[in-house]
């Protein structure tokens, strides 16, 4: 009898105990699978520094004509790529260029870009010689920001509304000749009377 009852707690005992462990394994094994693996920083992003947007140079075409260029100044160097809206290339130029708007991209070598729009301007086929002839002769006087006599010709609109100044000194020699060191070849003035003639505008 007494055997008996002792069978019977050393049942009792391991059930509970059995029951106990199990309980113990179950928060133990839950609280692993809650367990939240440590989380590695964000790696640094190479782009996240000061932007350099790109500065150009350009020259504009003959409406109709694709005569255009863009030389990128800014930025250059080793891993630099750029692009007008195609693939991307070496070179920081781009000729052939139809009158539109471009948007020119840099890239260096971290594939980190910048861009900038840029406006390549359609001329009639007078005023793009003339203002090729004001770009090669009235620097540094007149462009580039630079104001001589109360002119600058940087912007288009203010070689058309100086078309008689630019006759007069440039073809006529009122009250002297410019450029001032040497005139403009006889085929250069006849450009500007051409254009004066035709109407001084950017369109002739």
């Amino acid at each position: 009898m007494i055997f008996e009852m002792l069978i019977f707690i050393l049942n009792i005992f391991f059930m509970k105990a059995t029951r106990i462990i199990a309980v113990f394994l179950f928060v133990v094994i839950f609280q692993l699978a809650c367990k939240k693996s440590p989380v590695a920083p964000p790696a640094p992003n190479p782009c996240s520094g000061p932007v350099i947007l790109p500065v150009v140079n350009k020259t504009a075409t003959i409406s109709g004509q694709s005569l255009g260029t863009i030389t990128v100044i800014s930025p250059v160097g080793s891993g630099y790529t750029y692009s007008i809206g195609v693939a991307f290339q070496a070179s920081t130029n781009f000729f052939n260029l139809a009158a539109g708007n471009y948007t020119v991209t840099a890239k260096d070598a971290n594939a980190c870009t910048s861009n900038v729009a840029v406006t390549i301007n359609g001329y009639g086929p007078k005023f793009f010689a003339v203002r090729t002839i004001v770009n090669g002769y009235c620097g540094p006087c007149h462009l580039n920001g630079a104001i001589s006599g109360g002119k600058n010709f940087d912007a288009d609109v203010d070689v058309v509304n100086s078309w008689d100044r630019i006759k007069i000194r440039a073809v006529d020699g009122n009250p002297s000749f410019m450029p001032q060191n040497g005139q403009l070849t006889a085929p250069d003035k006849q450009k500007i009377v051409d254009w004066v003639n035709a109407g001084h505008r950017i369109t002739d």
